[in-house]
């Protein structure tokens, strides 16, 4: 086998396996790392928020949202209680 046989051979390889394959773990841990900062992001707005404000701020979320789905008027009102599901995405 020639040197240019073995180096197209490893090149081959190099371009077949290993570079997909290090592109999908890329990948995923991209994906990991955003979870952890969408996760971190939500931890740090939850306690930057002060409790008597929450309430308020559920409320206009609701109104935009509303506004937005073309609704003329906003009747949905926040009602304070606890999920008992956690939401996931």
């Amino acid at each position: 086998m020639s040197l240019k046989d073995s180096l197209l051979q490893g090149v081959s390889r190099l371009s077949n396996e290993l570079v997909p394959a290090a592109v999908r773990t890329a990948g995923a841990k991209v994906e990991e790392f955003r979870q952890r900062l969408d996760h971190l992001n939500r931890t740090l707005a939850e306690r930057a928020l002060p409790g008597d404000r929450k309430g308020r701020v559920s409320e206009l979320s609701l109104q935009r949202k509303a506004r937005d789905a073309g609704q003329q008027e906003s009747t949905l009102k926040v009602v304070d209680g606890e999920r008992k599901h956690k939401r996931t995405r």
